[in-house]
């Protein structure tokens, strides 16, 4: 559905009823990435997937503030606000779906309830991995975004990227992945990951452990990331923390049958 929020146009999909969930994804991903889990839990949600500004069919302010801190808070906010949630949510975050997710919690901590973290950072020590590195830079990034829109060459970078990435993702995945990567959506994760630097989340990773400390937390980790160290999944101060070793950077989708029942149990705790 289509949804006026933040003075934009976003895509959301929306499920079930019960409490509040919503889930953010990251790069280079959609809301279609969550599908598989989605089939998978079993709790009475009522299930909020947008695309992220810029990403799959959502857009972006003319000014592209959602790529700051500050605008991502903003926009999780209006996007409840214009879909009437008036509840406290639980946060399911993957990726940059996660900076998103913490930026709220952290400025709305009274808006969240429960959170699950998987495979992100909010730490000011990270560095970025090889292709982040390519994509802040000038013309650089700009070029490396063309090569990966020409046909053939471009689909197989991606692909080989992903599954270096993603051992567990299936060829039907990253190939909708790939269709969903648009010229429009390479121009954002440019803007998004100029925009993020680490050294941003001082003074912000510290109330972020705070939020963490009075909200049950709980992460899910794919050992095999080759974009985000492991050890940085003991970083959000989480009260649960599940490791999965043989799954890369999407544990959501690579392990799907497995996180499920851990959210479920997670989501209902009393």
């Amino acid at each position: 559905m289509k949804v006026q929020a933040n003075g934009v146009s976003n895509e959301v999909y929306v499920r079930g009823a019960g409490q509040p969930v919503l889930m953010l994804h990251g790069n280079p991903d959609s809301h279609v990435m969550w599908l598989p889990l989605i089939a998978k839990l079993r709790g009475n949600y009522r299930l909020i997937v947008p695309d992220l500004p810029g990403f799959g069919a959502s857009k972006t302010r003319a000014d592209h503030s959602e790529v700051t801190l500050k605008g991502m808070a903003e926009w999780v906010a209006h996007l409840l606000d214009a879909l009437d949630v008036a509840r406290p949510v639980d946060l399911i975050m993957h990726d940059f779906g996660g900076v998103y997710g913490l930026a709220f919690a952290t400025t709305y901590p009274e808006r969240v309830r429960r959170l699950v973290i998987t495979n992100t950072v909010f730490q000011q020590d990270y560095r970025w991995h090889f292709w982040g590195g390519v994509w802040r830079k000038p013309q650089l990034g700009e070029l490396a975004m063309a090569v990966m829109g020409i046909p053939g060459l471009g689909k197989t970078l991606f692909a080989a990227s992903l599954r270096k990435g993603g051992p567990g993702l299936s060829q039907e995945q990253i190939n909708e992945a790939y269709r969903r990567f648009t010229p429009d959506v390479r121009k954002q994760v440019l803007r998004l990951y100029r925009a993020t630097d680490p050294a941003n989340f001082a003074g912000w990773e510290t109330r972020m452990l705070a939020v963490t400390a009075q909200h049950p937390t709980l992460v899910l980790w794919g050992q095999r990331d080759p974009f985000i160290a492991a050890r940085y999944a003991e970083r959000f101060g989480a009260s649960k923390l599940e490791r999965f070793n043989d799954v890369g950077h999407w544990v959501v989708v690579e392990a799907a049958d497995r996180v499920a029942p851990l959210i479920d149990q997670h989501l209902q705790d009393s």
